[in-house]
């Protein structure tokens, strides 16, 4: 079973130290690129990936002054150890709600975002990466006007009542429906579940191949973090093999300050490369 496996790490920004990445990637090999979805303008808020001694602070910090993480970043390009996608604008939220969910000014954003990043780098930036994973259909159409390639899901949620949509949600569905173990009654309650109710317990198969909808390229990521259990996530991972597909694990670089998350996610890159016929490829693989 061939499969091909990106691993995505969101949240890098102009606070992020550089030993942290190496900290947390030092035990791959050369061989395995990781993919880090970079915000441009971090707002200093409470989040993890902002210093505690910030979080009163109402800057927004350009990535581009961390010259240390900026050169970092060069050289994992330049070497193709790193590839970078943009992680919208500065990540705040707005009124309680995600960045891309609540901004008036979405295309704004990406632009001006996509720009520094690209100035900063001095490299082209073609995936963008939802902060929190959640977008309203503004942020949607707004993205696509970009060119942008999108990690997001199929879901009808936030999106214009189309055919496309419809066409892919559907596509999306049959797909699960095959894969899945417990029924049609079971397949109807879990994506209530999932989508509506966000119980992320659910195991929904994601389908392991890049769609077109709304006019661009879209792919499904699977997310693991501190608390989740691997089991889940090595069942989507047997699913992409079986269909000789690709699969995105998304993380973040904070989560390995948890020795207990540092060990489950060599665990499962273990089991991964003993159990398939693996090839690790950057993110902007998986649109190809």
């Amino acid at each position: 079973m061939t499969l091909e496996f990106a691993i995505r790490d969101d949240d890098c920004n102009y606070f992020t130290d550089v030993s942290e990445l190496e900290r947390a990637y030092m035990d791959l090999p050369d061989t395995v690129p990781i993919s880090l979805a970079v915000v441009p303008y971090r707002s200093c808020e409470q989040n993890p990936a902002v210093p505690e001694t910030h979080w009163e602070n109402d800057e927004r910090r350009p990535i581009g002054e961390n010259t240390a993480l900026i050169e970092y970043l060069q050289t994992g390009l330049d070497d193709g150890r790193v590839s970078v996608a943009l992680h919208g604008y500065s990540h705040e939220r707005i009124d309680g709600k995600p960045e891309f969910v609540a901004a008036s000014d979405p295309l704004r954003r990406i632009r001006d975002g996509r720009d520094h990043l690209e100035s900063a780098l001095d490299h082209d930036i073609t995936v963008f990466v939802p902060p929190n994973n959640s977008l309203s259909n503004q942020s949607i159409i707004a993205i696509k006007k970009t060119g942008l390639r999108l990690c997001y899901y199929p879901t009808p949620l936030n999106r214009p009542k189309s055919t496309d949509v419809f066409r892919v949600f559907t596509q999306d569905l049959r797909f699960k429906y095959q894969h899945k173990k417990g029924g049609p009654i079971s397949f109807i309650r879990d994506p209530d579940r999932f989508w509506r109710q966000k119980d992320r317990s659910t195991f929904m198969p994601v389908r392991p191949c890049r769609y077109n909808v709304q006019g661009g390229t879209e792919f499904t990521c699977v997310s693991m973090t501190r608390d989740n259990s691997i089991e889940p996530i090595k069942r989507h991972i047997s699913v992409a093999a079986e269909n000789d597909g690709k699969f995105c694990l998304a993380i973040h670089y904070h989560s390995f300050r948890s020795n207990k998350f540092h060990r489950r996610f060599y665990e499962l890159i273990e089991h991964v490369q003993s159990t398939y016929d693996v090839n690790f490829i950057p993110i902007e693989s998986l649109f190809e």
